[in-house]
């Protein structure tokens, strides 16, 4: 499959475009041969191609996106996690929501955009280019407004004559800026794409950005009367958010948003009905390693092995498979998955405490790898410690020549693999993973999903909560539900629980996407996600009679220690950035 890998095999490309502005006349007066003027360029499609696939390249992709700085994931960090020390100043912050990746892909938007009355070449493909780069402008505003609030709206390009000096734009401006656009590139953009084109912009995923805009904008992190940053001495609130309380008229645009995508009829949720003796655990971990497009996908991004563009898995399988492991599973995100039978699951219930793995939400199975889970071969060599292939991170005491003795998991810190490996949360990350690649061997083929039917139907639903539509919002949870093998909603409920209910579906169905990440602070409940952050003991205890207990005793334990500070609603913005604008205005608490 070629698709959109090469689209970023042209990328290559750009080392010359990059040099179009002006080309300096030679003592001969000849055009260079390694260089492109701007007429090269924009009078050529394929050149004109490849730099809007620059752009595209641009975009961030992660197997856990931001799941290590919330509570979802922790690997071998320090002992403790304080967000608010890790942005206490602008100073040590400049990486946190990539202001200055954002703002090159804008100025390369901006560029194209400048130049399109110069493409005289067909229509069609420049309307559809149009259309893309229309889109990924808008999808650069939106990471930054997710991050920092109203920041300044850039939309032409600027000479280095030119004051540089801009003020940041209100919020409202931004969010009311990101919805125009992705409406300008949904008319421009084809309902679907094939062939090479494959993983470029739709007209769905211009419409899924505008959903995901509104969602966020409507939530309680941008209204005045529940954030207090918007009414508590800041100098300028309308930069975080709204100047007025208007949540119907709000959560009505991002119902309606999500519903536009929804009423193309082009999506739906693979494998919406388990078959008759399926597992919903495999058919929703395949959604994840799928290696082609399903009919869940709205923007997808390929990675492809065969032509040296794959994914190295090594990052993130269990150093009992010579991985780094380096994506756990916090005991938090383990204990959200409700029980099978749909209640929730608590540690204060004896049995659920004994077999804290038993009888779950199948999407845990399809999600996380935890101790006894079977799972892929050992490499040779630790096939005889392991011929099963078992997850394993806990301690076997066992009696030998008259004492007690350890032996510890082939996937724990004190393992005969790699013990350096490994994170110290005693489950990891399955989602994603390929089992049937062997990371010894090669990289692995990957469709990254940026924008997935699922994350529609729960952006629908939580709007339908939020204006009373609790009947509405339970059908399409339910949809979700089924899918996963979960019993409906139960009827009688209703209000906060039903958004509770929302709320956790979204942390399990989105787990390891990037959404929790922005969820927990547009809900406003960010103190709930940022404290101390539990992994478990696993322990295989030797009995009375010198025989060792079949079922582990697994006990949640601190792995490190975290913090809560209100500031960290907003990002600070850099103060290099700062320093070159003097009409930035700073974020509140920096």
């Amino acid at each position: 499959m070629r698709n959109l890998n090469n689209l970023y095999k042209s990328i290559l490309c750009l080392a010359f475009i990059l040099s179009f502005a002006s080309c300096a006349k030679d003592y001969l007066n000849k055009k260079p041969l390694d260089q492109f003027s701007s007429e090269d360029v924009w009078g050529d499609p394929a050149l004109t191609e490849a730099f809007v696939n620059k752009i595209y390249g641009d975009i961030g992709w992660g197997w856990d996106f931001n799941a290590g700085t919330v509570d979802e994931s922790r690997s071998r960090q320090e002992a403790s996690f304080d967000i608010g020390n890790c942005l206490v100043t602008p100073d040590n912050a400049n990486n946190w929501g990539n202001w200055n990746g954002n703002y090159a892909d804008i100025r390369a938007c901006n560029i194209f955009l400048d130049k399109v009355s110069e493409m005289t070449f067909d229509k069609a493909l420049v309307d559809r280019m149009t259309g893309e780069v229309t889109f990924l402008r808008a999808w650069d505003y939106h990471n930054l407004v997710s991050y920092f609030g109203g920041v300044p709206l850039v939309t032409k390009v600027y000479g280095l004559n030119d004051d540089f000096n801009i003020e940041r734009s209100s919020y409202e401006d931004c969010i009311n800026f990101i919805v125009s656009e992705c409406d300008k590139a949904a008319a421009l953009l084809p309902d679907v794409e094939t062939g090479d084109n494959l993983g470029r912009a739709t007209k769905g995923a211009a419409l899924a950005l505008k959903a995901r805009t509104l969602l966020y904008a409507a939530s309680d992190q941008h209204n005045p009367t529940k954030n207090q940053f918007l009414t508590n001495g800041f100098s300028n609130p309308e930069l975080l958010g709204y100047k007025t309380d208007d949540k119907i008229n709000r959560w009505t645009a991002a119902k309606n948003a999500a519903k536009a995508v929804m009423d193309m009829n082009l999506y739906g949720l693979y494998q919406a009905v388990p078959a008759p003796g399926s597992s919903p655990a495999d058919n929703y971990a395949s959604i994840f390693t799928s290696k082609l497009p399903t009919q869940e996908d709205i923007f997808i991004r390929f990675f492809n092995a065969a032509i040296g563009k794959g994914v190295n898995g090594w990052d993130v399988t269990p150093n009992g498979w010579y991985g780094n492991g380096g994506v756990g599973a916090v005991n938090e995100l383990v204990d959200s998955y409700e029980m099978s039978d749909g209640t929730k699951f608590s540690r204060d219930n004896a049995a659920q405490a004994k077999e804290p793995y038993k009888n779950r939400d199948p999407r845990f199975y399809g999600t996380i790898l935890y101790e006894g889970a079977k799972w892929r071969p050992r490499p040779k060599d630790l096939q005889s410690l392991d011929p099963v292939g078992v997850f394993q991170t806990g301690t076997w005491e066992k009696w030998e020549n008259g004492q007690k003795v350890n032996v510890y998991g082939l996937d724990s810190r004190n393992s005969v693999a790699n013990s350096w490996n490994n994170n110290t949360s005693g489950a990891t990350m399955k989602k994603y993973i390929d089992p049937n690649v062997d990371i010894q061997v090669t990289y692995q083929d990957l469709t990254f999903r940026y924008f997935r039917y699922g994350e529609i139907l729960l952006n629908y639903a939580e709007a339908c909560i939020e204006l009373g539509q609790y009947e509405e919002a339970k059908t399409y949870m339910n949809m979700i539900r089924t899918r996963a093998g979960m019993p409906n909603i139960p009827a009688s409920e209703t209000g906060d629980a039903l958004r509770q209910r929302l709320r956790n579906e979204r942390r399990v169905e989105l787990a390891y996407e990037g959404h929790r990440f922005f969820d927990v602070r547009r809900w406003l409940i960010a103190d709930q996600a940022y404290h101390t952050m539990h992994g478990v003991s696993v322990l295989y205890p030797l009995n009375p009679d010198h025989t060792t207990a079949t079922i582990p005793q697994i006990t949640p334990i601190e792995i490190q220690l975290g913090a809560w500070l209100d500031k960290c609603y907003f990002f600070p913005i850099a103060r290099s950035e700062v320093n070159k604008n003097n009409k930035l205005v700073q974020n509140p608490g920096y």
